[in-house]
């Protein structure tokens, strides 16, 4: 039997389980205020925050503290990777250390795997990192030569939920079509077709807007904002859209059950800019029905907003029509990673696993 401890930093939580081959011993969640540093200071606070609390939760389960045989981490915010497991190394951690590639807190995940780690003298890696791409050329342009659109999805809890609906439908995930949403912290709503995410909403910079960030915005808009001089860097300015954008801009807080209290009490303002973010879901999963040229097997639902029955009832109302809806509230980010990390230890080689290095390939012309 393997043990596997598998860390999920999102970007308002961090999850933390321990594995036994599939069997989970325990499984925590801590919400963590999803705050995206901009500077090394920051994150290193961050770090050592993370791993005081992960040692705390480690050591309250005494009997297996220390004794695993693998970590497993979501990834985090690197250049553009092919499918499965990648091992977290210095080239890892100085591209998500600087922000090379973007600033996200799950940045931190492999940081912390890597660095715990090496105290255990074991090896780390991520499975089926967020910055999976799969995306066709086609959709790939942007509309301006020298910016192409790029993958930024929540792929395992994605990819899960497609299985989940093949398990459903009696099929297997790479006989579908399906256009899945998952709805969080973030939001990200992609085409799935044939086991391949062949297009989708960055998580960052698309889309609806979501808790805590912008999603698209109007371009005029926003070239107008940038030049405001309300912001005096480039870091102040992403911190505004990506950490103070969508419900909280509108409504003072990002909690769903918060909101909801305020629409049955009665507050209009409240009801309108819920069901506006529930609206632009719709919008997007109808554009990626497009993108299947409208052969849908199915919708999926997952997430943690999924729970809200407002926000599930709102969303189906746009689109029902398209196809059948299966609803998935939460996500088994960690069974999957830690699965992902099971068939790399009964394996039993690990030089099978894929090398971050420091090289700057160019991906798009590598990948096959």
């Amino acid at each position: 039997m393997f043990r596997i401890l598998v860390i999920n930093v999102g970007s308002t939580s961090l999850k933390l389980g321990v594995f036994t081959d599939e069997k989970p011993l325990f499984k925590e969640t801590l919400n963590c205020g999803g705050k995206e540093s901009k500077k090394t200071e920051e994150m290193n606070e961050q770090l050592l925050h993370y791993r005081q609390v992960i040692d705390k939760i480690l050591s309250s389960h005494g009997e297996i503290e220390n004794k695993f045989d693998l970590i497993v981490s979501r990834g985090g915010l690197t250049r553009p990777l092919k499918s499965g497991a990648y091992l977290i190394n210095e080239a890892m951690c100085r591209d998500l250390r600087t922000g090379r590639y973007g600033r996200h807190p799950s940045n931190l995940g492999p940081l912390l795997a890597h660095e715990i780690a090496f105290r255990m003298g074991i090896q780390a890696i991520i499975f089926d990192s967020p910055v999976t791409d799969e995306m066709e050329p086609i959709a790939r342009i942007s509309g301006l030569k020298g910016i192409d659109r790029k993958a930024g999805f929540h792929v395992l809890s994605q990819k899960a939920a497609g299985r989940k609906a093949a398990r459903e439908l009696k099929t297997t995930y790479e006989n579908l079509s399906l256009v899945i949403a998952h709805l969080g912290g973030g939001i990200t709503i992609c085409a799935h077709q044939q086991g391949k995410i062949i297009d989708g909403t960055h998580g960052l910079s698309e889309g609806p807007f979501t808790p805590q960030r912008t999603g698209g915005l109007p371009l005029e808009a926003v070239i107008e904002l940038s030049f405001s001089g309300r912001f005096a860097t480039k870091g102040e300015l992403e911190a505004h859209l990506f950490g103070n954008g969508g419900l909280i801009s509108y409504l003072g807080t990002y909690d769903i059950p918060e909101i909801e209290a305020k629409i049955r009490s009665g507050d209009k303002e409240a009801d309108l800019i819920l069901r506006a973010m529930c609206y632009q879901i719709g919008k997007e999963i109808g554009a990626m029905a497009a993108v299947l040229k409208g052969r849908v097997d199915a919708i999926v639902l997952t997430g943690n907003m999924c729970h809200s029955s407002f926000i599930v009832d709102e969303v189906k109302c746009y689109i029902d029509f398209l196809a059948p809806v299966f609803v998935f509230p939460g996500d088994d980010e960690l069974e999957n990673l830690a699965l992902g990390g099971l068939a790399v230890l009964r394996s039993g080689d690990f030089s099978s696993i894929n090398f971050f290095t420091l090289l700057d390939v160019d991906f798009y012309l590598t990948k096959k």
